[in-house]
């Protein structure tokens, strides 16, 4: 629409532009020579000369200036001949009018040196502004160019800053609702020994915790990018308190691919579309158990989840986590990166992250290759 919009402004402006110099070309040759051409003289001329100003700004010089196959010495023989070939055509175009002296109020063509002089000037006349009119609109569309550059550069930092707020505001939330780490990690150690003989099943749970609390604290103090190995084992860490609190009876399956474990990735990626499965999947079906895949092909890591939805459908902070992930992955990943969810057949949920191992963080290079995975 906007585009549209555009070219009917362009349009309307060129109309009016070229009304306004024919009215005031006509009006003053009129009064100075003390009479006015006939109708038809006008609309014939006016349209050839109008034609050698678009042809000119938009094929000779566009060819001549802006192909490296035409050097840009040959301009004045393309000039030359350009004018060769407006006199031909207006020859021809002034000898059918003369055939129609009562409509074009023209005699008989006669190729002198006052009708050569007259309208060589008038080539060059029109040439002259036609190459004022093309470095004008190249001018304004390289400076149309750069604006928009500017601002998708400008929309680009304020996206970055506004992500980087963002988590900075969530990693100060986080520190300010934890006690302080090491007292933390010291209470549930002890808790731990008292409880392991007594009530092993708790003492467990508390040490489970405890790994991914550490992983958790750890995490929000790196620089960037983590082992995928260390996610993948706080995938299974949940997936073990779960078991703990559901008394086995939750069904998920991890897949991983030899090799990928050493990969760097941004983390809690992998964590949060883990704890989606669990706030939103029915895990309880052994049929349907959730999945999650990570493998590697054609220079692309993949990491697929699929999970039945729960039938008492919570939808409160889905979209928010998948958003944020999105997000991260795009402000560290560009276009390299690359993150499709969706409600699929059978009540199915999935998602799947795609990332050009070029712009991951290698460790060591992945092995295994040939889709070998580890449950």
């Amino acid at each position: 629409m906007n585009t549209l919009y555009k070219r009917r402004v362009n349009l309307r402006s060129h109309l009016v532009t070229w009304s306004t110099f024919i009215l005031y070309e006509t009006v003053i040759l009129g009064l100075f020579m003390g009479h006015f051409l006939y109708i038809g003289d006008y609309v014939i001329h006016y349209a050839h000369n109008i034609a050698l100003f678009y042809f000119h700004a938009h094929v000779v010089l566009y060819i001549t200036l802006r192909r490296k196959f035409i050097p840009v010495w040959t301009m004045p023989f393309v000039v030359v001949l350009e004018i060769v070939l407006y006199l031909l055509i207006l020859y021809i175009i002034d000898s059918i009018a003369a055939k129609f002296p009562l409509v074009f109020g023209m005699g008989e063509v006669v190729i002198d040196r006052p009708y050569l002089l007259k309208y060589i000037w008038r080539a060059l006349y029109f040439i002259g502004f036609s190459t004022g009119y093309y470095f004008l609109i190249t001018f304004l569309k390289e400076k149309e160019r750069a604006t928009t550059l500017e601002k998708q550069q400008l929309n680009q930092i304020i996206e970055q800053q506004k992500i980087e707020k963002e988590l900075t505001k969530a990693q100060n939330a986080y520190l300010r609702a934890q006690i302080n780490p090491h007292f933390l990690f010291n209470t549930l150690n002890f808790i731990y020994n008292k409880t392991r003989k007594t009530a092993p099943v708790a003492a467990d749970a508390i040490l489970t915790l405890s790994a991914m609390m550490r992983y958790a604290v750890e995490t929000s103090e790196e620089k960037g990018h983590i082992f995928i190995g260390e996610e993948i084992e706080q995938v299974h860490n949940l997936i073990h308190l779960h078991k703990l609190r559901q008394n086995e009876q939750i069904y998920f399956e991890v897949q991983v691919q030899q090799g990928v474990q050493k990969l760097g990735i941004i983390p809690l990626v992998l964590i949060t579309l883990a704890e989606n499965i669990f706030k939103h999947g029915n895990l309880s079906l052994k049929g349907h158990p959730a999945l999650i895949r990570i493998y590697i092909t054609e220079n692309i890591l993949h990491i697929e989840t699929d999970n039945l939805i729960n039938s008492i459908h919570n939808t409160s902070g889905l979209s928010k986590g998948l958003e944020n992930i999105e997000k991260r992955l795009h402000s560290t990943y560009l276009d390299a990166a690359n993150f499709l969810y969706m409600t699929a057949a059978h009540n199915h949920f999935k998602t799947h992250v795609m990332i050009k191992l070029e712009a991951l963080s290698v460790f060591a290079l992945p092995a295994g290759a040939s889709g070998d995975t580890d449950r």
